[in-house]
């Protein structure tokens, strides 16, 4: 069992804001995957007793077991009855890509990346945004929608939304002239760290297809995506719908070797 000095109790303990509009929860979650990702917290290990967890950072069993939860869906803990919560293995995962915005990755191909703004404005949160950007009541969101162009060419439309409290005032950026990347991570200060993509393939409605000015026949592609930040907290939603015609979705793969290394495979 892992034994809590009080220097590893002030790293915990201080990475959790009680006047922060992020539940308690989340925080401690937060505050716990950053140990395990850093090796602090060792795959195997099993953490001290709830009670002493509960008083350290001054929470019911309840508040506790919401950031177990958390962790233990991706796959970091897992709690067992007589047995404690114990700190899992690391998973294998696929290889990650480099995460980019429309605009980058536009650039990067040579493009000129250009966009046509929707809607940009402040919303209440809806049932589902509030699980996924895990809000409590009373927050409000930045939805924006665009359709994003390589010159005049229409290639996909995107809707966003990004919690109010995290760049407060975003909706007086131009959109229009800058990446969205750029003012979130150069005006808001946000570490922007990875995302988790939803990749599926479906048939257009007809706004869809008007605004993407699709031919007859062509289907398009869908990603949900969740982004956060380099403590876990959930700083975008996204669901962007891509012409099937002029996009396609490549994931690059890796095969272990029994001593650890990696063998590349095409798919």
């Amino acid at each position: 069992m892992i034994t809590l000095d009080e220097s590893l109790k002030r790293l915990l303990t201080s990475t959790v804001d009680r006047s922060s509009p992020l539940p308690i929860y989340v925080q401690i979650a937060a505050s716990l995957r950053s140990l395990i990702q850093a090796g602090v917290l060792a795959p195997g290990a099993l953490l001290p007793p709830e009670k002493q967890l509960c008083d350290m950072f001054g929470v019911s069993r309840m508040t506790l077991r919401q950031a177990y939860d958390l962790l233990d869906r991706e796959q970091l803990l897992h709690s067992q009855r007589g047995r404690g919560t114990q700190v899992l293995p690391s998973r294998m995962r696929k290889e990650q890509q480099v995460m980019r915005s429309f605009t980058e990755e536009i650039r990067s191909r040579g493009g000129n990346p250009r966009s046509k703004i929707l809607r940009f404005e402040m919303v209440a949160l809806s049932p589902e945004s509030k699980l996924s950007l895990q809000l409590p009541d009373g927050q409000k969101v930045y939805r924006i929608e665009r359709i994003r162009l390589n010159d005049t060419t229409p290639l996909a439309i995107e809707r966003v939304e990004i919690p109010c409290f995290l760049c407060p005032g975003l909706d007086k950026f131009d959109l229009l002239c800058h990446s969205l990347y750029d003012i979130l991570e150069g005006e808001f200060k946000l570490q922007l760290d990875h995302c988790i993509e939803t990749i599926s393939a479906s048939t257009p409605n007809r706004t869809e297809r008007a605004l993407l000015d699709l031919p007859k026949g062509v289907a398009i592609l869908r990603i949900e995506r969740k982004t956060l930040t380099v403590n876990g907290t959930p700083a975008e939603i996204a669901v962007t719908t891509y012409r099937g015609d002029m996009y396609q979705a490549v994931v690059r793969s890796i095969r272990p070797t029994p001593h650890g290394g990696h063998l590349m495979a095409d798919h």
